[in-house]
């Protein structure tokens, strides 16, 4: 039995796609092959205490609803001959390593709604939350599961005004804003180009408007590529060893104000990086889905 030994400080990201969402690469491909035991390498070699594996739920017009389960398939990876004991329970799995480290891994889903660019970031939420749906519907659907909510990436193309997040802030129906390490300075880019790409200066709005209205601001890496995860934001959340959950630990830690932000820029390509594979959605989430190991 491997003895279990857990930090007092959990430091990771909420918002993740792992190492292989952006995949075009044959030696990134080699390198960071789609399996437990290279990802448990990677995020542990970026001193972190957990990493989230986020699926996507989508409804685009004109097609099929589509819901990722990169989560579940990532935990059918395990080697049950590895260094390594997995227990998952309802969408949170402990790694007890040989070390006597205690990694997790918590599922999130990214639910894309009616309204381009408003997405939501759901934790805890045990069943699939649809996507395609209006704005309080999905966020009272994940309230209603015992889920936490967090607004990201939310000023990228203008998607939210602060007046809404306000809104839905006092109504309950969300509990953190997200600081997201994906965006970069596109200052210098074209404006054609640049109303399309993701930038820094909607995270200097995150933090005006999480100081003006008291509302948690949390880091997330939101990783598309391995770079994303050795380089990119994350917060370390002060909660004790979780008597329950991880999940719920983060939960209160984020209601309470027990958290640090630690606020890194994965890549100054970042904006060339989300222009071109924001342009072809379907090839990246539809047609091609989870990359072979």
């Amino acid at each position: 039995m491997i003895e279990k030994i857990n930090p007092v400080t959990f430091s990771g990201s909420l918002h993740s796609h792992g190492c292989w969402t952006d995949y075009r690469n044959p030696r990134e491909r080699k390198k960071f092959p789609f399996d437990l035991k290279t990802f448990l390498e990677h995020c542990i070699s970026c001193d972190r205490d957990f990493q989230a594996i986020t699926d996507i739920m989508a409804c685009w017009p004109g097609k099929p609803e589509f819901r990722e389960h990169r989560y579940a398939e990532l935990l059918k990876t395990a080697d049950p001959r590895g260094d390594y004991e997995v227990e998952e329970r309802e969408g949170e799995a402990k790694i007890y390593l040989s070390s006597g480290k205690v990694f997790y891994i918590p599922r999130s889903q990214e639910i894309l709604t009616d309204i381009h660019f408003k997405h939501i970031l759901a934790v805890g939420s045990k069943e699939d939350i649809p996507g395609g749906r209006n704005v309080l519907e999905t966020l009272r659907r994940v309230k209603d599961r015992g889920g936490t909510t967090v607004l990201d990436h939310i000023f990228m193309c203008d998607a939210w005004t602060e007046e809404e997040v306000m809104d839905l802030y006092q109504k309950g129906l969300i509990d953190a804003l997200e600081w997201n390490g994906g965006l970069t300075f596109s200052t210098l880019l074209p404006e054609k180009v640049r109303i399309r790409t993701p930038n820094k200066e909607s995270n200097l709005r995150v933090l005006a408007v999480s100081s003006r209205d008291n509302i948690p601001a949390v880091s997330n890496d939101d990783s598309h590529c391995s770079a994303d995860i050795e380089q990119g934001a994350y917060t370390s959340y002060h909660m004790g060893v979780p008597s329950d959950s991880l999940i719920q630990g983060l939960a209160r830690a984020i209601k309470a104000g027990h958290f640090k932000r630690v606020e890194n820029y994965s890549s100054l390509f970042s904006p060339v990086k989300h222009l071109y594979y924001g342009t072809n959605s379907r090839s990246l989430f539809g047609e091609r889905g989870l990359p072979d190991a």
